[in-house]
């Protein structure tokens, strides 16, 4: 399978305290990859450093490379033309014109403006009430009164019906009750296999259910992987 993103030798430190110490983690094309591991790990961390998001952290070393990206020095070379270029030092804007869009965990969501107006802002509002017809009724609500569970839902809906190559999600299901959850894992699902160049990255301290839902697992624990394989070969041997 062809990898969309790679992270190599990543580490990450807020003031003074490593928190990630030299991660590798690849996620290729039509699958979704679940990073698991539990609170604390460095999960957020790396899925915000992916996407150039990581506000007071600080990247001491890592190279991320996005597929079909290329470095502009490079682009009249036709030998490096298509290659994958390091990302790790471009902007979040600029990652984002190349098809990475992220999710994060809370704060997610536009809160003075309409379920609507979010939906219309960062997808198509017509596409993600498809997806859940849940939000329908909230439309003309403002976002900053949606509980926690809400909120998460419209930021997964906005993301799923917008235009994107990779995405990362942090904590997709967070406050989503279980029958809706499990429904918000088959829409992302889906959206990765549904065009061979589509990548979904999920961090979720529930490793069982991401690992379900997901077709690579990696875990995280303590900045370091653990874990990286098949989700099969995870839920197999539990670990």
């Amino acid at each position: 399978m062809t990898v969309a993103l790679r992270c190599h030798d990543v580490r990450v430190r807020y003031g003074g305290i490593e928190v990630l110490h030299g991660v590798d983690l690849a996620v290729p094309f039509g699958a979704v990859t679940a990073l698991v591991g539990p609170n604390g790990a460095g999960k957020s961390t790396l899925l915000g450093w992916c996407a150039g998001s990581g506000g007071t952290a600080v990247a001491t070393a890592g190279r991320l490379e996005l597929a079909h990206a290329v470095n502009t020095a490079d682009a009249g070379n036709t030998s490096d033309a298509g290659s994958a270029a390091d990302a790790a030092h471009w902007s979040a804007t600029r990652r984002a014109a190349h098809g990475l869009r992220f999710v994060p965990s809370g704060r997610n969501v536009f809160p003075s403006l309409t379920v609507a107006d979010n939906l219309r802002a960062g997808g198509d509002r017509d596409t993600a009430c498809e997806l859940f017809p849940e939000l329908t009724p909230l439309l003309s609500q403002r976002a900053g009164t949606l509980s926690g569970g809400q909120r998460q839902l419209l930021a997964v809906a906005s993301a799923l019906s917008g235009r994107w190559r990779v995405l990362l999600v942090d904590e997709p299901v967070q406050g989503i009750a279980t029958a809706l959850a499990e429904r918000v894992y088959d829409a992302l699902a889906a959206a990765a296999t549904a065009a061979p160049d589509r990548a979904v990255l999920v961090a979720d301290p529930g490793a069982g259910r991401a690992a379900r839902a997901a077709e690579f697992v990696w875990r995280l624990e303590r900045g370091r992987i653990t874990f990286a394989g098949e989700a099969a070969e995870f839920a197999r041997y539990g670990v």
